[in-house]
């Protein structure tokens, strides 16, 4: 029962949905990246050979429609629907995507599928500026309410981060690398692992061993504290400052930028008011419209729905024009006639040059001012504007023609469902369900983690019919869940399973005609990630097409593949290909050591045969890596 009062408690809460809106735009930009890179490595991903062996559909069509439905939520246009289409396309291409999935995946799905029932257009969307403008009149502009329940902005941070923490936390104590200080210089000593030189930090053991122990601490404490109004600052600060170094070391950038978009949700709303509440003394334009005109209003409802800097300042021909000195020798029919501005020179603009100076001033509309006033654009677009003002609507608005009709507002904590349930009853069942199974399926998924096999060991449950049976359920509840919600396990870099015995780093080579070697863009000379290897590229790479012990059969299935793809890429006929296999030969390292990441990037190549590729065929004559 006290759970429920204290879920109950933040739902009750009403506050300001802008901070909700300032991440959804953050959130869906960084999607939209990783669709275009998604598209760009499609035939990587999708096909049987790229390029060879298409697949057996063109995936540009489908993750178009989910790159489309992700712009419509951007904007907050028709949320409702994009919505559940960005989360269907989401769960149709993911799902899709089996060997080249990696961690921010889950976090996709999981916000994906809050965004369903999130009120995430409640403020800076174009939805919000389709009702002012369908219930508001020459005589009243409709104002649609911001405040939005203070839950919804602690949902995805639980979902999003607060359970992987947990998750993670239970994987990270049973590994000797982050119990042992380690967790964070040990990646980043591999120069597979990290795109970026950071010996600076590396070489300083204190510094690497206190970040490394800070992590496990704020991981696991997170899930108690960011609901909490003292604790938010220093959460934030470690929270992005964790991130932010995640962004810098690994070629992971959307999954350290999308953690990074959710702690948007712990800024104080306080923070966001004051931003977007900042009033210019002095506008840098001022327009004058017709207060009896309904275009003329449309117009100035529009404008300044997107004019959140406030630059922009309406007035009234009626009541205003003739206080303005530059505007006095215009007559007031001519006001009338045509919407006129000023701007802090005094400068007087009418027409469609008012519009280009407004879009001028927003933001989001600067490349359409620059594009109206090119050559020819800007003589076509007052030609038009010319014959839509001279053809505009003049009628003076009365009760008869243009009365009021206030929205139709449901209040959920009246509207009755059944007798003794209301709306808003129904929407706090459901939200304190999602939070209750949500925690439960995370603890059930702990179970797995290497903490609980030394629990499970030391109580002589390992092996077990009851542990085969638990394993079993929750394999199977971890395989809907993961698909559907992105509630899974979180085993983020461990030394047991991602760098134990990793002493080896693979690059392609391909052979010039005139006998010369090219590095393929997978990886560099130094042994780093190269330009190929971003997000889930480095993920197959590094641990599916190589790892800690080589699959030959996989190196080789994964090389065919990365070379087809660049050769198509680079005009490289495949009918007659040479390509060579450079391994560096490393050492994993348990222990801190000074300068380890520039000693291992210093190792020399060594041979590690070739491949061939004639007539589309692909022939194989890579030695056995583990053995060089």
């Amino acid at each position: 029962m006290k759970f429920i009062e204290f879920t109950r408690r933040f739902y009750d809460m009403e506050v300001n949905g802008i901070g909700l809106a300032v991440f959804r735009m953050v959130y869906t930009i960084i999607l939209m990246c990783e669709i275009v890179q998604i598209y760009y490595f499609r035939h990587l991903i999708f096909d049987g050979i790229p390029f060879v062996e298409p697949a057996e559909i063109n995936f540009a069509i489908p993750i178009g429609i989910w790159f489309l439905s992700v712009c419509f939520l951007l904007f907050g246009l028709f949320t409702r629907f994009f919505s559940i289409l960005n989360y269907i396309m989401g769960l149709v291409l993911i799902g899709s995507i089996n060997t080249y999935e990696y961690h921010v995946f889950y976090a996709y799905m999981g916000i994906n599928f809050l965004f369903m029932f999130l009120p995430v257009s409640q403020c800076f969307s174009l939805d919000r500026l389709l009702i002012k403008l369908k219930y508001s009149n020459t005589t009243f502009q409709y104002n649609p309410p911001q405040k939005i329940s203070q839950i919804y902005y602690f949902i995805p941070v639980l979902s999003g981060l607060a359970l992987v923490y947990v998750d993670s936390v239970f994987w990270k104590l049973g590994s000797p690398m982050w119990y042992n200080g380690l967790g964070v210089w040990e990646p980043s000593s591999l120069p597979m692992i990290t795109h970026n030189n950071t010996s600076w930090l590396l070489n300083n053991e204190i510094a690497v061993k206190f970040l490394g122990y800070l992590t496990i601490a704020f991981e696991t404490v997170l899930l108690f504290l960011f609901f909490r109004k003292r604790w938010r600052l220093p959460l934030i600060i470690i929270g992005l400052g964790l991130h932010v170094g995640i962004l810098i070391s690994f070629p992971i950038p959307w999954f350290a930028l999308t953690a990074c978009a959710i702690y948007i949700l712990i800024v104080p709303i306080s923070f966001w008011e004051k931003i977007f509440r900042v009033k210019v003394k002095s506008p840098a334009l001022k327009v004058y419209y017709d207060t009896e005109c309904p275009l003329c209003v449309r117009t100035k409802i529009t404008v300044e729905h997107l004019n959140q800097n406030r630059k922009i300042k309406f007035l009234t021909v009626q009541y205003d024009a003739q206080e303005n000195n530059s505007l006095q020798h215009i007559g007031q029919e001519v006001l009338l006639g045509d919407i006129h501005s000023v701007d802090r020179k005094g400068k007087v603009y009418t027409g469609i040059d008012t519009y280009v100076q407004i879009m001028g001033h927003i933001w989001c509309l600067i490349p359409l001012s620059i594009f109206l006033r090119l050559p020819g654009i800007y003589h076509l677009a007052k030609t038009v504007y010319g014959y839509v003002a001279e053809n505009r609507n003049t009628e003076r608005c009365t009760d008869d023609n243009c009365g009021y009709t206030p929205p139709q507002i449901v209040d959920d904590s009246k509207f009755k469902l059944l007798h003794n349930i209301t709306l808003r009853d129904l929407k706090f069942k459901l939200i304190h369900f999602y939070i209750v199974f949500a925690l439960i399926v995370q603890s059930l998924l702990i179970y797995k983690s290497y903490v609980s096999e030394h629990i499970k060991e030391l109580v002589g449950l390992n092996d077990t019919q009851v542990d085969l049976a638990m394993e079993k359920t929750i394999s199977f509840v971890e395989k809907v869940s993961k698909t559907f919600l992105g509630i899974t396990h979180h085993v983020v870099f461990t030394d047991k399973i991602h760098f134990d015995g990793y002493n080896h780093i693979i690059a392609v080579t391909y052979v010039q005609k005139d006998g010369s070697e090219k590095f393929l863009p997978i990886i560099n000379e130094k042994g780093m990630p190269s330009t190929y290897l971003y997000s889930f590229n480095w993920v197959k790479w590094t641990f599916r097409v190589n790892g800690r012990n080589v699959d030959q059969a996989k190196l080789e299935k994964g090389v065919r593949d990365f070379t087809a793809f660049w050769a198509h890429k680079n005009g490289v006929s495949l009918k007659d290909a040479k390509f060579e296999i450079r391994v560096k030969k490393i050492e994993s390292s348990s222990v801190w050591k000074e300068n380890h990441l520039k000693s291992q990037m210093n190792k020399p190549w060594i041979y590690g045969g070739f491949i061939d590729w004639e007539n589309n065929q692909f022939t194989s004559h890579i030695k056995n890596i583990e053995s060089l």
